[in-house]
């Protein structure tokens, strides 16, 4: 095996969370009085956190927002997610098999996302008890993906080099993140982002196929 550790992004390339987060953002929105958006515009809102992703959101409406409807919509959104993250969610088809087998190979096996660390480790523990040697999710105070100190601070807790580490994503964050921290890069066109998307935004390595992942790791 050409590396020690496989570093995966969660939302879009673990598990389908596409279904409960925009119950979650409609959820958040329909206490505060705005209309629901589709599944297909919050998926394009995904990314960069969920403060990103409430600004996104705010911006598909007509008029100006201001910071208190932010703030109301992100404690909102925040609150019925942690509740509720594990509806309409789950691993995509191969995933939990591609994991078993790297994991009994002896990869070492790490989570690291934008997402908000509670449903982060609620959705690990449900999905993959067991399964990973470092998960992080989004803290406050914390750099977000595409800053490499996500993934430096995670190759330091493991005693990994950057040369023995390859980041799984599936979007340009991922692309720019394995980019920015020194690491190979495997991109999958299952999740949120089109293979053209990918390309155009700089991958190399994609797989549409996670049971493609062993293979491109050799």
């Amino acid at each position: 095996m050409r590396y020690r550790l496989a570093c995966f992004d969660l939302d879009g390339t673990l598990l389908d969370t596409l279904p409960g987060l925009a119950n979650a953002l409609n959820a958040a929105r329909k206490m505060n009085g705005l209309a629901p958006q589709t599944e297909e515009r919050v998926k394009s809102f995904i990314g960069n956190g969920v403060e990103k992703m409430i600004e996104r959101s705010l911006d598909d409406d007509p008029g100006i927002w201001d910071e208190d409807l932010k703030k109301r919509l992100l404690n909102d959104r925040l609150s019925y997610y942690a509740a509720n993250c594990i509806e309409r969610t789950k691993p995509y088809d191969g995933i939990t098999e591609m994991l078993s087998k790297l994991k009994s190979s002896g990869m070492v096996l790490a989570v690291v996302t934008n997402k908000d660390e509670v449903p982060t480790q609620i959705l690990i523990d449900h999905f993959f008890p067991d399964t990973f040697d470092y998960v992080r999710g989004s803290q406050p105070g914390m750099l977000h993906k595409p800053d490499p100190e996500v993934v430096r601070r995670c190759l330091d807790s493991l005693s990994v080099e950057p040369e023995d580490c390859v980041y799984i994503g599936d979007s340009e964050v991922d692309i720019r993140t394995a980019v920015n921290s020194g690491i190979d890069l495997i991109s999958c066109d299952w999740g949120y982002r089109s293979r053209a998307f990918l390309t155009e935004n700089g991958a190399g390595k994609i797989c549409s196929d996670p049971a493609d992942i062993w293979r491109l790791m050799q």
